[in-house]
């Protein structure tokens, strides 16, 4: 999540809360109520109709922005695949916030490989265009991750939610009401963030329903992800956010967890989610991956269940892992090492901003990475991801 990330977005938020606090009281907020036809549909049986059935709600509805169109449906859509091997194990991956279902192809390919049956959901308001969150609710979102998870518990004899960002918000959410879930895979989890800007949402959301307005030509629509959202769905993330962080801390897990964290993710409090993880998330067989060199003062760094790996690693030119590269193979054709994305990070200079979209002497980073004097680009991939992927796998074949 990136629209509050930022120093020109505080200004937006502080400017719109100046006019709308000399506005008279009483105001409602500007979108209207949802009409059916603006509501990914829900309440499917199987995951042959939810598929079928969203396919053709995204196919009528998104704005597409390049000339392959049905490759760029392909990256929207629910998936599933199947192992060849079945093992009698599934896990349903949930996307974060913005984002696709493309978020966990690289990991869901991984784990079919391994035995495991994927499913892959998309929630409401995503895949079509940013306009389209105006009417999703968070209870759509919590309502489709229990849709499928009870659809894949049919299935497998064992199931396991795996979240990336607000997907391990609703993963968590769910694993805490389901005892069918047989534990957590929690990728750059968000139930703590470091901006307090989210808090304003509500009272800004009075005035207006965008920060900034979707631009006309591509409604701020990438192949694979929104590049902005509106207001009532940055609430619907603070909800997951808050739900999430409260399940945690009022009680236990005692299922196994796997939680993979960056130290210098610039959008989650990671220190403080570790801390919190580790107090809560009580089986033995739960792991916890720092992406850094320093733990948090406030982790007992003896817990055998904690695994340090440094995110400086000069030779590859990485300085430090964000929040969006924890779940994407270095292979990975549009956020690889040699993907098509390259996010070339907001506030560096115009020289290094240049030299980055031109691949000159290029560095990777979180969004605030600015040290060295290098050109920066977001770190989209895991340079881990052979490792972390196996590691998931065999403490998931050991239970």
């Amino acid at each position: 999540m990136n629209v509050f990330n930022g120093r020109r977005a505080k200004r937006l938020v502080l400017s719109l809360l100046a006019t709308g606090l000399a506005l008279a009281a009483g105001c409602t907020a500007v979108h209207s109520s949802p009409a059916a036809d603006r509501v990914m549909p829900l309440g499917q049986t199987s995951f042959e109709q939810y598929v079928q059935e969203t396919t053709d709600w995204i196919a009528k509805h998104r704005h597409f922005v390049t000339e392959n169109p049905a490759e760029e449906l392909a990256f929207q859509l629910p998936f599933e695949i199947r192992p060849a091997h079945p093992n009698g194990k599934g896990i349903l991956l949930i996307h974060g916030f913005t984002d696709s279902p493309f978020n966990f192809r690289d990991l869901g390919e991984y784990f079919a490989r391994h035995g495991y049956l994927v499913h892959a959901v998309i929630l409401p308001g995503h895949g079509t265009k940013p306009e389209d969150m105006l009417y999703a609710r968070y209870e759509d979102w919590k309502r489709v991750v229990a849709e499928q998870t009870a659809i894949l518990t049919k299935e497998v004899d064992e199931v396991y939610l795996a979240g990336f960002s607000t997907g391990g918000n609703l993963a968590i959410h769910e694993a805490y009401r389901n005892d069918a879930v047989d534990g957590l895979l929690l990728f750059s989890p968000a139930p703590a963030i470091r901006t307090s800007l989210v808090r304003l949402v509500p009272l800004v959301s009075l005035f207006t329903d965008w920060l900034k307005k979707p631009d006309e030509k591509t409604a701020d629509v990438m192949p694979q992800r929104y590049r902005n959202a509106p207001l009532p769905a940055l609430q619907a993330f603070a909800y997951s956010m808050d739900e999430s962080y409260d399940d945690v801390a009022s009680r236990p897990y005692a299922k196994p967890v796997l939680a993979f964290l960056a130290e210098n993710d610039s959008i989650v409090d990671t220190q403080k989610l570790l801390a919190l993880f580790q107090k809560q998330f009580t089986s033995p067989d739960s792991r916890f991956i720092w992406y850094g060199t320093q733990l948090p003062e406030s982790v007992d760094a003896s817990d055998a269940r904690i695994t340090v790996r440094t995110d400086y690693l000069p030779r590859e030119h990485i300085r430090s892992f964000s929040h969006l590269g924890l779940v994407f193979s270095p292979e990975n054709p549009w956020y690889g090492c040699n993907g098509k994305n390259r996010f070339c990070l907001r506030g560096q200079s115009d020289e290094n901003r240049e030299k980055c979209h031109k691949g000159e002497d290029l560095w990777y980073g979180s969004w605030r990475e600015d040290r060295d004097n290098h050109p920066y680009a977001r770190l989209s991939f895991n340079p881990y991801f052979d490792w972390q992927a196996g590691l998931i796998v065999n403490v998931l074949n050991r239970l």
